[in-house]
């Protein structure tokens, strides 16, 4: 008897495409370079630009206490 153990990845669709302007002999076009994907976590998107992978989510709201001793 044999076990195989199986691990299902669901693959999620990018919410975004980031895009580069190249120009080559005078012609600009639009080269993809990376995709942004909903944050498994969060508000935030998980940002994928030649390979290298980032993280942002939206600024966190400031109490009313915070903002008064900033001033």
């Amino acid at each position: 008897m044999t076990t195989k153990t199986e691990k299902t990845i669901k693959k999620q669709a990018p919410a975004f495409y980031t895009f580069d302007s190249i120009e080559t002999d005078g012609v600009k076009e639009l080269k993809k370079v990376g995709a942004a994907f909903r944050h498994g976590k969060g508000n935030g998107y998980t940002v994928i630009i030649d390979g290298k992978r980032y993280a942002a989510f939206p600024p966190k709201a400031k109490s009313a206490a915070a903002e008064g001793e900033s001033a």
